[in-house]
């Protein structure tokens, strides 16, 4: 596999291939995204969602041990849309 390396900025979902790497356009290729870190860390901050505490519900209540048991068949199959 060969590969090249160069900077970009994708607009409207269209990144351009420098002029100097003509030979090509065409073909197939795989792409890889690599952001800065800076820019990874601003969208997160930009996130509508606050994040939430973990734990706030910790011995607040009790897990049964049936919660782990397989469910029956015929709700696997509801579940699944096979009915």
């Amino acid at each position: 596999m060969q590969a090249i390396e160069f900077n970009s900025s994708a607009n409207q979902g269209i990144i351009k291939i420098p002029e100097n790497y003509k030979d090509w356009y065409g073909s197939t290729i795989q792409v890889i995204l690599l952001r800065p870190e800076s820019a990874t860390n601003s969208a997160r901050e930009t996130t509508t969602h606050p994040s939430r505490p973990i734990g706030l519900a910790q011995n607040k209540f009790q897990v049964s041990a049936h919660f782990f048991d397989e469910l029956p068949e015929k709700l696997l199959e509801d579940f699944e849309g096979k009915n």
